[in-house]
């Protein structure tokens, strides 16, 4: 059965994308109140990368891959291309919404990089679908 595990949100990054959305909000209030519409357009942008890019943000080991969904994306990454699973504090842009990462390595150094909340849970579960890995302290690495 697959199971599903939320991203883990750091609450800097919570208040500095919630700040965005209410500045860009209250600025087309503004617009509006004083008769100009454009500045509804930033709004209808913010809403449209919420949508595609953030929520819902998750990570889910089905049966077949790890499947990373963020916003309207998914990408799939199959079980026999892992290398190795270690933390990381990468902060390039990843399906996560904190920089406390698992960096999936399948042989591209940067990335993909996600931040389960239950990280013990998610070794868990990936250790059950991908019997090539074994826990090396505070990562997933190839047995072979």
């Amino acid at each position: 059965m697959p199971r599903t595990f939320p991203t883990k949100v750091d609450t800097w990054l919570a208040v500095v994308l919630g700040g965005a959305a209410l500045v860009t909000v209250g600025g087309a209030v503004v617009s509006l109140v004083e008769g100009h519409y454009e500045g509804v357009g930033g709004v209808v942008v913010m809403a449209l990368a919420f949508g595609v890019f953030l929520f819902p943000m998750h990570y889910t080991v089905a049966d077949d891959a790890l499947v990373i969904r963020y916003g309207l994306v998914r990408s799939r990454v199959q079980y026999r291309d892992i290398r190795a699973v270690k933390p990381t504090w990468n902060p390039i842009s990843s399906p996560a919404m904190s920089l406390d990462r698992l960096h999936i390595d399948c042989g591209n150094p940067l990335g993909p990089n996600i931040s389960p909340r239950d990280r013990e849970g998610f070794y868990a579960a990936l250790l059950e679908k991908a019997p090539h890995l074994r826990r090396e302290g505070d990562r997933l690495v190839s047995g072979g």
